[in-house]
């Protein structure tokens, strides 16, 4: 009786254990690229704190913030130089559904303050007419895309993306002014899903430098963040 009963809770284990890797394995995976590393320091503000630092301390709260809902994948964990081209490779490579690049601004004048979330656009009114890229594997040839224009496939919902965000961030109790623009980010052209650029504020103002070393303020931004892509999701099936 007592073996039978070890069997039985046995099973139980195996099939709770099965079930949940099959939960993992159909999470959505949120790419997270804090931008930035090793000898890339990117900007740098009045007291010595790097954007490098920034991004990767933002990074490591949001995937957090995120794992409880979603598969997270980060394009570096330590301070480490990544091409661009790498970092979109690894985010493609694990089929995301959605890549965050984080950042934070740098400016000559020190008052330049506030958050700005980009989304790919291409000033080439027809990137199809540049022969310096390559096509992607499979794609038709009468109606190519080009591997490093695949974002085009996405611009809707990076817009989606960018704005539902932004609406959290100016609707949150972060006292911070956020903004939407579109630009030709090199990190952003070639994610073969929805992609955005954040950043979360200048360390070239002295007073936003206090604000992004603030692990408190850090993790408020995360949470916002994280509910722009709950809401995301629940718009975006």
């Amino acid at each position: 009786m007592v073996v039978i009963a070890g069997f039985f809770v046995a099973g139980l284990a195996n099939e709770a254990i099965a079930k949940r890797q099959l939960f993992e394995a159909y999470k959505r995976v949120i790419a997270i690229d804090p931008g930035h590393g090793g000898d890339e320091t990117g900007a740098k503000g009045p007291d010595g704190t790097t954007e490098k630092a920034v991004a990767l301390s933002l990074a490591q709260i949001l995937a957090a913030e995120l794992q409880r809902e979603y598969r997270v994948v980060l394009t570096r964990t330590d301070d480490i130089q990544a091409d661009l081209d790498e970092r979109t490779a690894l985010a493609n490579h694990h089929k995301a559904d959605l890549f965050i690049s984080i950042h934070t601004g740098g400016s000559f004048v020190h008052s330049t303050s506030g958050i700005f979330i980009y989304h790919y656009q291409d000033f080439d009114e027809d990137p199809r007419k540049r022969t310096d890229n390559i096509l992607i594997q499979g794609q038709d040839k009468n109606t190519p895309i080009l591997w490093n224009h695949v974002q085009s496939r996405h611009l809707e919902k990076s817009r989606i993306l960018a704005h539902l965000i932004n609406i959290r961030l100016n609707d949150s109790s972060i006292d911070k002014e956020s903004r939407v623009q579109g630009a030709p980010l090199l990190v952003l052209q070639g994610t073969n899903m929805p992609a955005i650029l954040i950043e979360i504020g200048y360390l070239s103002n002295p007073s936003e430098e206090k604000q992004l070393r603030d692990q408190r303020f850090l993790t408020d931004l995360a949470k916002e963040i994280s509910r722009g892509i709950d809401e995301y999701f629940e718009r975006t099936p």
